[in-house]
């Protein structure tokens, strides 16, 4: 397949890159101008072959689905809920009849429909591929989108005693928190050509599944980044604390991330769900520092397997381009977390409302979508940053 030859290729790049840095290492000097330019230009290579990579794996799991979705319905006597949502994104209210519109489930105050689970997950599958917050957080779905309180526990000060025999066992309180979540309103508006709607041939679901979900994303995952908590999400950046900073101003060595990584308690650094996040500029940095001569363990290991990410210390390194790059300042350029403990909540399904008449005069149909989503830290003692050096 066109993706597993891409990533063999992106792995003979990066490993030729590194072995620039290697050589250069072992003579104990940096690199030179000519060796620095091919490094660069292998480095910005890999990055776009990763873009290819994650273009290619997320085309073929719409495409899965949409498969699976269409076998659903020819299997089936009776149209499917997503069948019919097709046919209403094609032709509108008035292209329905009276059956097809009560296996849907209607909002009549907003004149929209709440999108079936199969054009959804199609949906959830753009979104997550853009949103790498969103993909890699603990995911807490709810039916409505009403205020909710997130109960949190802190026992980490408590520890067992051993019992003197006839002695009663002390009482230790535990110390609960909470944390309230909303659920953020977010819309996004496509116009479509009405001569394409009306293409047989044009595949308006996976258009909108493309536009819609990626656009989503890129908001949502900049405010589950940083976002300030003033009538959005509280990003898992704004709400880390300090883990580590950068020894020397302008430059990444190996001892910081390392640093980063020890500033968080074991309980959290070996679970499956522990990893670090910084942008492809500060990944790009990492790279450079190779295999030092007298280390013979690899930094920084790409990727192989489709859905895996790379690899820095052993641990999974996410690439999220709404974080800081400048290490001149104090800004925080990467956390590491147990990202189970950012929960991002997603209220009610995503919703589509189809505008008949507002574009008319430019044969276009408008196409509305809504989807509410709110994020916070639920223990900020599991992700920490690292800060550049004024």
């Amino acid at each position: 397949m066109k993706n597993i030859e891409l990533r063999g290729q992106r792995a003979e790049l990066i490993k030729g890159a590194m072995s620039l840095v290697d050589n250069a290492q072992k003579e104990g000097r940096s690199l030179n101008a000519e060796e620095q330019q091919k490094f660069d230009a292998m480095e910005s290579d890999a990055r776009s072959m990763m873009t290819q990579i994650e273009t290619l794996e997320r085309a073929a799991d719409m495409k899965k689905e949409l498969a699976a979705n269409a076998e659903a319905r020819e299997a089936s006597p009776k149209q499917s809920r997503t069948a019919i949502f097709g046919k209403y994104l094609k032709r509108g209210l008035a292209g329905l009849n009276a059956e097809e519109r009560a296996q849907l489930t209607s909002t009549p105050s907003a004149g929209g429909f709440l999108v079936p689970e199969g054009f959804s997950g199609v949906l959830d599958v753009a979104t997550e591929f853009t949103g790498e917050v969103e993909r890699v957080a603990k995911k807490l779905d709810t039916a409505s989108g009403n205020p909710l309180d997130y109960p949190t526990v802190n026992d980490t000060g408590n520890d067992a005693a051993i019992a003197t025999e006839g002695a009663a066992t002390s009482e230790t309180d535990m110390t609960f928190g909470n944390v309230a979540f909303s659920s953020y309103n977010y819309t996004s508006l496509v116009r479509v050509s009405k001569q394409l709607i009306d293409d047989a041939g044009f595949n308006l679901d996976s258009f909108l599944v493309e536009a819609l979900g990626e656009r989503i994303a890129r908001k949502t995952n900049a405010d589950f980044t940083t976002g300030d908590g003033s009538s959005k999400p509280k990003g898992i950046v704004a709400e880390s604390t300090l883990g580590a900073t950068v020894a020397t101003s302008g430059a990444l060595v190996a001892n910081d991330v390392l640093n980063l990584i020890h500033s968080i308690d074991p309980s959290y650094r070996n679970k499956a769900s522990f990893g670090l996040m910084c942008s492809g500029t500060i990944m790009a940095l990492l790279q450079k520092l190779g295999v030092g001569s007298s280390n013979d363990f690899p930094i920084f290991i790409p990727s192989m397997t489709a859905g895996q990410p790379d690899k820095l210390f052993g641990y999974n390194v996410y690439y999220n381009n709404d974080m800081e790059t400048d290490l001149d300042a104090t800004d925080k350029v990467m956390i590491a977390a147990d990202f189970d403990k950012y929960v991002v909540r997603r209220a009610g399904g995503v919703q589509i409302i189809r505008l008949n008449e507002r574009y008319m005069d430019e044969m276009e149909i408008g196409y509305l979508v809504s989807a509410r989503r709110d994020g916070h830290a639920v223990d900020t003692r599991a992700i920490k940053h690292l800060i550049g050096k004024a």
